[in-house]
């Protein structure tokens, strides 16, 4: 792509959205009370991002003046790297792009580092344009343009900043309220065993940057920035976690704290004075989440990850962030969605999601905002299993008072993976989407109109995503299941339906039962048009032996049973039967088991896709 280009809008209305999903639903299995909620608005940003363009830190967005500001990573010509783009989307919808120059005038390239070398992007107050991207470990990488709003003047800066001998990584950005930018970002000296965390400000009236302070500082210890954010009064909020040195995926010690440039100070959540370098053990009016049951850092420790900053007016109203409950043999049990507010005297933690409760899992990111009477999270279901993953957005909203209810935003897709929010001047929250897998990126405006917190259970979201699939709903999820025989307990017939392809969720039949049956009873008639049976053991010592070798797929009709396939001589882990019938039940009728020495059926799942 050329440095400057001006890109034709890609944008779909919230029905031409649901049309284009993967996965249609029924309309009596919508969550939400559309009446009572304000339309979102998705757009799809018309270029191509690089499968590099995934972090959970980053702050990839900004809007000023009415425009608003995408930063990405985009596909270089060389496999494994990516350069840099900014596109912005003016008020009339208009978008135009810019790619970051190396020193030819082309588009500079970086190598991909996925959760490391993405863009964190702040407009300062003459909305000039200020880019951090890729780096870890690296001295600075960062860019600043020329001509306010243009995406297309940014130029290589780096030597402006302080603190030029040291490593950098997860930029983290914020505009303050006089029109200042600030980055936080973790500085390496390796050689100290320490990692630390620094902040600094660039100021509109000398165009000079300079190191605000270091916020915290730890032998053996990394900082890791999650958020900044600028209230009413101008202090600027601060979030981090602390992980073991050098570095780990799962963090801990989630931590707080507020520096009012007014009169250069740090507080804690109650007001009171901080003295910077903070250490990783400043205290419970710093840490929101502590080490819970006496745990310290461990490989099996629970975990904080991603971290998301909501601040209102002058105060703070919480902090969401993902919580990795404890391990349990050697599987971790998945993230919980968690929030943290202060009640006055201690920091209240809550359960917004718990994993163990739903067979979907969370990915890598979080977003929250706040404005009148509610407070918005949001994050991305995943649910893997037999259908491949598939990602949903969601939104998990209350007013002051009440449960979280939650609803959906977009379609389900394949390959989504980040997201970033933020709440605009007009209230309205503005978020960055994005599905590197399959190189998409999208802009969400969520208007805050209607009743807070209208919605309906997690469980709506997450049955609706484990039903999708390319080419319809399956039917079958969670359906009643009867079965011939069974194994063992943690074997029966119900785990064949439960949407989950591993060995711990397979119904098996018993040894001995020849001709061993399992049948499916669906909530009423559909129209089918396929079939899907996985079967099999995937530890299996000669693949393709496990598997249903020989079996009828039958479906009960309005005329009675009839065959809708014979399959015979199996030895593929999954069989896609093509169907046209009505039916509300399916039946597999085995004759050969398996071509194990062990001859019981094993079936990890049963899909009834219906069209209809």
């Amino acid at each position: 792509m050329k440095r400057g280009t001006v890109l034709r809008p890609v944008i779909l209305s919230a029905v031409a959205l649901l049309a284009a999903a993967l996965a249609p639903l029924p309309a009596a299995a919508a969550p939400t009370d559309v009446a009572a909620v304000a339309e979102p608005s998705v757009e799809q940003v018309p270029v191509t991002v690089d499968s590099s363009n995934q972090s959970g830190w980053w702050r990839p967005l900004d809007s000023f003046a009415g425009t608003d500001y995408f930063a990405y990573n985009a596909p270089a010509s060389t496999a494994g790297r990516h350069e840099v783009h900014i596109a912005a989307r003016a008020e009339d919808g208009t978008w135009r792009d810019g790619c970051l120059p190396d020193v030819s005038g082309a588009c500079v390239t970086y190598v991909d580092d996925v959760g490391h070398n993405q863009p964190s992007i702040v407009l300062d107050g003459e909305g000039i344009i200020h880019a951090f991207v890729s780096m870890h470990g690296d001295g600075w990488r960062y860019y600043r343009g020329t001509r306010p709003g243009d995406v297309t003047s940014l130029t290589e800066a780096s030597a402006t900043l302080p603190d030029s001998g040291l490593g950098f990584t997860y930029p983290v950005t914020a505009r303050g309220k006089d029109g200042s930018a600030y980055v936080m970002v973790r500085a390496h000296r390796d050689a100290a065993a320490v990692r630390d965390g620094r902040l600094y400000r660039f100021d509109t009236a000398t165009h000079a940057w300079s190191r605000v302070a270091v916020i915290g500082s730890g032998t053996n210890h990394s900082f890791y920035p999650d958020d900044l954010q600028v209230d009413a009064a101008g202090r600027v909020h601060v979030l981090w976690e602390w992980g073991p040195w050098p570095a780990t995926t799962h963090r801990h010690l989630g931590s707080y704290a507020v520096f009012d440039p007014a009169d250069g100070s740090w507080r804690d959540v109650t007001g009171a004075a901080l003295t910077v370098p903070l250490a990783p053990g400043a205290g419970n009016t710093v840490v929101y989440q502590p080490y819970e049951d006496g745990e310290t850092i461990t490989s099996t420790s629970r975990a904080v990850q991603t971290a998301k900053l909501a601040v209102y007016g002058d105060q703070l109203a919480g902090i969401a962030y993902r919580y990795l409950t404890a391990r349990s043999g050697s599987t971790f049990a998945g993230f919980d969605v968690r929030y943290a507010t202060w009640d006055g005297a201690a920091w209240k933690r809550e359960t917004v999601v718990a994993r163990a409760d739903h067979a979907v899992d969370n990915s890598a990111t979080i977003g929250v905002t706040r404005a009148g009477a509610s407070t918005r999270i949001y994050f991305v279901a995943e649910a893997g299993g037999c259908g491949g993953v598939r990602s949903q957005v969601v939104r998990a909203e209350r007013p002051d008072t009440g449960p979280w209810a939650f609803s959906a935003l977009g379609d389900v897709r394949q390959g989504l993976q980040r997201l970033r929010a933020q709440r605009s001047v007009n209230g309205t929250d503005l978020l960055y989407v994005t599905a590197p897998a399959t190189g998409s990126l999208w802009r969400a405006t969520v208007p805050r109109g209607g009743e807070p917190g209208a919605g309906g259970p997690f469980s709506d979201i997450a049955d609706r995503l484990l039903a999708s699939g390319v080419g319809g709903v399956n039917v079958a999820l969670n359906a009643s299941v009867t079965v011939s025989s069974v194994l063992r307990a943690g074997t029966e017939g119900a785990k064949a339906v439960d949407g989950l392809c591993s060995d711990d969720s397979r119904w098996i039949s018993a040894e001995g039962d020849t001709a061993p049956t399992i049948t499916v009873s669906l909530a009423r008639e559909y129209p089918i048009s396929e079939i899907r049976v996985h079967s099999g053991y995937s530890k299996s010592p000669v693949p393709g032996t496990d598997v249903l070798r020989d079996f009828a797929v039958e479906a009960h009709t309005a005329s009675g049973w009839q065959r809708v396939a014979a399959v015979t001589g199996n030895t593929a882990g999954t069989v896609r039967v093509p169907a046209s019938v009505t039916a509300d039940q399916v039946r597999l009728s085995i004759s050969d088991p398996s071509g194990n020495t062990i001859d019981v059926a094993r079936v990890y799942e049963i899909e009834v896709v219906s069209r209809g």
